[in-house]
């Protein structure tokens, strides 16, 4: 019993050593827009695709820019049907 304790411990302490070997690949080659463009120091900020710069609050003039639904206006409530006798 006390073989097969040391041979198991054995066997994690390999695992957790080639484990601690084991080197991560990242690509840093993939291309980020620059922290800091250009658009940054505008008035309104960037645009959602963090290129163009907005020309307004609301970035009217941003690739893609969708306005905002005008609200529903309010329904009147419906009346209740009379009762039948």
């Amino acid at each position: 019993m006390d073989n097969s304790i040391i041979i198991v411990l054995g066997m994690i302490l390999l695992i957790l050593i080639m484990l601690n070997h084991l080197n991560i690949v990242i690509d840093h080659n993939q291309q980020k827009p620059p922290l800091h463009s250009s658009c940054t120091q505008t008035s309104f900020g960037c645009c959602p695709d963090g290129v163009n710069s907005k020309i307004n609050f609301y970035g009217t003039n941003c690739p893609g820019y969708k306005p905002p639904q005008p609200p529903q206006p309010p329904q009147p409530p419906q009346q209740p049907q009379p009762k039948k006798h």
